[in-house]
C-alpha cells in the first residue's frame, strides 16, 4: 500500500511539474492563500479513461463528499489532503468504498450528482486539514440568487490544449449565482436541486468537479454547493459561460444518514 501511495505522490508531482506558468488556472482564477480552503481535498483516479482527478470536499474526518460522474467507474481512488499546492500535500489516504446517490443516473449527468468516499482511516486534522462549514436547516429553501460565491479547484484553465490536471496551485475564482431560470437558458433540465454562477469572471473547468461552491457567513465559508457540470471543451470553461453545481440543501438528510454529520439547525 505504501508503495501504491508513493505511485501516485509521483503522478501529481508530475502532473504539476507540467504545468508551465501561474496563468494556468481555473479559468479567471488567482491562487489560494494557505489554509485558505483546508476542507477541499484532490481525488486522484486510477483506470478511467474520463476522469484522472477530481476535486472533493472533507465532510467528517472518514468521509469526503464529490460527484457522482466523477467515481460512478469505482476505479482506485485515492484522496490528497494537506496544502494548496498539490506537490505540498501530506495526507494520502486510499478510498474503502463509494456511496452514490440513490437518485443519481449515469445516463442524466445532472441528477442527485453526489457521491460519499469512505476513507482507508480518519485524515488527521489541523490548520491545513478540516471539514467543510455545510449549510443550515434554517437556508433549506433559500436559492441564494445575487449571492456572491466562490469556487475553487485545481482543474484546467481551458486555455491551452495540452494542459495537464490537476495544476499545482489551487484556484479560486468568484461570480455570482444566477437565477434558475437564466441558467436554464444555457443549460437543459436545471432544477431546484442546482445552483448556477455566473461566468464573467471565469469558472470552473475540467478537473473541477466536485469543488466547493461557498458563500460567506460572517467570515466563515459555507458550502452551498459542489460543482457538477460546465461547457465541454469546444467553448467551455470560458468567461461568460456559466456553471452548474448540486445544491447541498436539498441533500442534507442523506448526507447525515451515510456519515453522521451535524447539520446546524
Amino acid at each position: 500500500m505504501r508503495f501504491l501511495l508513493l505511485v501516485f505522490l509521483t503522478l501529481a508531482v508530475a502532473f504539476a511539474i507540467d504545468t508551465p506558468n501561474k496563468d494556468t488556472r481555473i479559468t479567471g482564477g488567482d491562487d489560494a492563500g494557505e489554509n485558505e480552503f483546508p476542507f477541499t481535498v484532490g481525488i486522484l483516479i486510477s483506470g478511467d479513461e474520463e476522469h484522472t482527478f477530481c476535486a472533493g470536499v472533507l465532510v467528517t474526518p472518514r468521509f469526503v463528499l464529490t460527484t457522482a460522474n466523477c467515481v460512478i467507474r469505482q476505479t482506485m481512488l485515492t484522496v490528497l489532503l494537506g496544502s494548496s499546492d498539490i506537490t505540498r500535500m501530506n495526507q494520502f489516504l486510499p478510498v474503502t468504498h463509494v456511496r452514490l446517490h440513490w437518485n443519481h443516473s449515469n445516463t442524466i449527468i445532472n441528477r442527485a450528482d453526489l457521491a460519499l468516499l469512505t476513507l482507508a482511516r480518519d485524515a488527521t486534522l489541523g490548520p491545513s486539514v478540516a471539514v467543510a462549514r455545510l449549510p443550515s436547516r434554517s437556508q433549506v429553501g433559500n436559492t441564494f440568487n445575487g449571492f456572491g460565491a466562490t469556487v475553487i479547484g485545481w482543474g484546467l484553465s481551458g486555455n491551452r490544449v495540452d494542459e495537464t490536471v490537476p495544476v499545482q496551485h489551487l484556484q479560486v475564482v468568484r461570480n455570482p449565482i444566477i437565477s434558475n431560470f437564466v441558467c436554464g437558458l444555457s443549460h437543459s433540465f436545471i432544477t431546484d436541486e442546482h445552483v448556477c454562477t455566473s461566468g464573467d469572471n471565469g469558472g470552473p473547468c475540467d478537473g473541477d468537479e466536485g469543488g466547493p461552491v461557498m458563500i460567506t457567513e460572517n467570515g466563515e465559508p459555507t458550502v452551498i454547493a459542489i460543482h457538477s457540470f460546465h461547457f465541454g471543451r469546444l467553448r467551455g470553461c470560458e468567461r461568460g459561460r456559466s456553471a452548474v453545481h448540486t445544491r447541498l440543501t436539498e441533500h442534507l438528510d442523506w448526507l447525515v444518514e451515510h456519515t453522521g454529520v451535524e447539520i446546524r439547525p
